[in-house]
């Protein structure tokens, strides 16, 4: 084995095939609108055009006081109604990941590869990493699914992988005088923070279930990154294959060269010697 090829979203678009977070924003307009109040949904002549993003801004808080109808101040307020409060807030968290999670799969699984055609030439007995739930490599392509890692799951196989890559930063229990952060409430804004922990893409907890994968990917004499962003939320992936294989050349292929500063720039990040990058646009048969 001597080449590499990672493979993003950007590929399917690239063949054709109705992969954009646009054409899920179509598809599941009513969901994502009604969820909107909740999370930062970008341009508005765009709304959720960059998906996973958006997830990450949840608005707990919004959710909260939405739903928190309790007047602690009132004579007749008594510790009980939190209690109620946790319960509903648990269960409109969990509709709400839900929903949104429900519509994704659900549309991933419509996706059509007979759409697509050849557009390129694969080096024998290469290797792949696929960011995309399609299957676009293996009916297009001919490529045994063995030498395909797909690092975010698989629509057939109904384990997609989703969400966003904020660091979330949780309260202390205890402040900095060693007395308890608790109050009333923590229970139930826990319960309204739900969707920000089940949205978060569990990077690390799949890298370390691919380790196998990823220590075989040594020795590569060729990196090829084909419709990927290179965003932010990948990157352990990236930095793990170039920890494996200094000194190897990297080829990223691009829609508009605008955009290759910023990848070049993304690799460097993960350890990639800037001279043994470079940027092309994409290949044909």
């Amino acid at each position: 084995m001597t080449v590499l090829y990672i493979i993003g979203n950007g590929f399917d678009l690239w063949h054709r095939l109705r992969t954009g977070y646009g054409e899920f924003y179509e598809y599941a307009k009513s969901t994502l609108d009604e969820a909107e109040r909740y999370f930062d949904c970008g341009d508005i002549d765009r709304p959720w055009s960059d998906f996973e993003s958006s997830l990450g801004t949840y608005n707990w808080q919004e959710l909260f006081d939405e739903w928190n109808f309790t007047d602690p101040t009132s004579e007749s307020f008594k510790v009980s109604e939190t209690y109620s409060l946790g319960d509903e807030l648990n269960e409109q968290a969990d509709e709400l990941h839900s929903s949104i999670k429900e519509c994704f799969c659900e549309w991933v699984n419509e996706i059509d590869e007979s759409m697509a055609s050849k557009q390129m030439v694969f080096e024998p007995e290469a290797r792949f990493i696929s960011f995309n739930y399609t299957a676009t490599l293996q009916l297009v392509y001919g490529i045994d699914d063995s030498r395909i890692l797909h690092i975010h799951g698989k629509a057939e196989r109904d384990d997609i992988i989703f969400g966003h890559g904020v660091d979330i930063v949780e309260e202390s229990e205890l402040d900095e005088n060693g007395d308890s952060n608790r109050t009333i409430f923590t229970d139930s804004e826990n319960a309204a923070k739900y969707p920000l922990f089940a949205f978060q893409k569990p990077t690390s907890e799949i890298l370390r279930k691919n380790q196998e994968y990823f220590s075989s990917l040594c020795d590569l004499k060729r990196i090829e990154v084909i419709g990927h962003s290179l965003a932010d939320v990948d990157l352990p992936y990236f930095k793990e294959v170039a920890r494996q294989n200094d000194g190897c050349e990297w080829i990223v292929y691009y829609r508009y060269e605008s955009e290759t500063e910023r990848m070049i720039q993304q690799l460097e990040k993960c350890g990639v010697d800037p001279a043994m990058i470079h940027t092309r646009t994409y290949p044909t048969v």
